[in-house]
């Protein structure tokens, strides 16, 4: 249950709480995708909190760079993601990036499943 819990925040953090301004904006400036990025760690932080997770400092500082990381890939687009179509293996690639995020925290606490 927690994994579905942690994939609804995901999509959450990831679409509606982004919105139409830091979706666009987030590959021209950097201000905009740290504050994405910070949005989506703190929606998964604190719904792992409420689910009953320890989450410590670096807990949210992983989730906060590796999603910059991979939005900014994704949004320039740079390396492997030039040869992807954005709205589809881009996508794919992405929020396959963001979801392994949460199964790799929920197993390193042992809460997964």
């Amino acid at each position: 249950m927690t994994l579905l819990f942690l994939i609804f925040a995901h999509l959450l953090a990831d679409y509606p709480f982004q919105g139409d301004f830091l979706a666009n904006m987030k590959g021209k400036n950097v201000i905009v995708l740290l504050s994405h990025a910070g949005i989506w760690a703190g929606t998964i932080s604190i719904a792992a909190y409420l689910s009953g997770i320890q989450i410590t400092y670096v807990d949210i500082a992983t989730l906060f760079i590796v999603h910059a990381i991979a939005d900014y890939l994704k949004a320039k687009p740079v390396g492997f993601y030039k040869k992807l179509d954005a709205l589809r293996g881009g996508l794919l690639l992405d929020q396959s990036i963001h979801l392994a995020q949460i199964i790799v925290l929920l197993s390193y606490k042992g809460a997964l499943l």
